[in-house]
């Protein structure tokens, strides 16, 4: 499996806050099956550090490749981020300081979960002319999509990707979110499901005992497509199917 989205880059963000712990998430995570992972610290965020694309983040994805390495983890990383969309994106994709998923022109972004949907209709439009394929993190958590799920269908007609968290649809974040995963999953809106982990006690990237349950609850699916193959056409650079 191929986790697009997961907070394992040590020391960036609200995920992991030291090497040891991206060590034992990506333990978690070569144990439950997953084989690749892209690293997506938050970027462009309020807080000090905005993870714009620099040679320091580029220093960090090393150290931990080679730290994998150096521990026998059979996990390979490509790097990434989790783009925030407030205020007028054009100067940021301007002076390309957003990074893609794995140097492709599929952009991972998030918006605040109370934005109005003009506005992220809009954005998503601004972040299209600029030649990115806008992969919608988390959709289901966003209380516009959770009021009106319909809404969704709009931004994958326009050519944008839904990426669905694990825990969004093994109950874990909230009657809300787990409605809205449900209609988008039920529908075939949903291309990618990712862990968006942030730890390796919680909010963990283990995927495995994710299959099941879509097996489960979603016999119509391909849990593979959603797991393996769509995320591999991502970094691949190709149009998914």
């Amino acid at each position: 499996m191929i986790d697009l989205h997961c907070h394992l880059l040590p020391g960036v963000d609200d995920g992991a806050d030291s090497m040891d712990t991206a060590l034992r998430m990506a333990a978690m995570a070569a144990q439950s099956g997953v084989e690749l992972i892209v690293t997506t610290p938050h970027c462009n965020t309020r807080n000090r550090r905005k993870n714009y694309r620099s040679q320091e983040l580029e220093a960090r994805f090393r150290q931990l490749e080679a730290a994998l390495e150096q521990w026998q983890i059979p996990l390979r990383l490509a790097p990434g981020a989790e783009v925030l969309v407030r205020g007028e994106m054009e100067p940021l994709l301007e002076q390309e300081l957003l990074m893609p998923l794995a140097g492709s022109r599929y952009l991972l972004v998030e918006f605040y979960f109370d934005e109005l949907p003009d506005e992220i209709t809009r954005q998503l439009g601004v972040i299209r002319r600029y030649g990115f394929v806008p992969v919608v993190a988390h959709p289901e958590r966003y209380f516009c999509v959770q009021d009106e799920p319909r809404l969704a269908r709009q931004w994958t007609s326009q050519g944008c990707v839904l990426q669905l968290n694990k825990g969004s649809i093994l109950g874990t974040l909230g009657e809300g979110a787990y409605a809205a995963a449900e209609y988008l999953l039920s529908r075939g809106l949903c291309r990618v499901i990712a862990s968006d982990a942030h730890h390796y006690r919680y909010r963990t990237p283990e995927l495995g005992p994710l299959v099941p349950e879509l097996e489960r609850r979603f016999p119509q699916l391909d849990p593979e497509r959603l797991l393996q193959r769509n995320p591999a056409r991502i970094l691949a650079d190709r149009a998914l199917p």
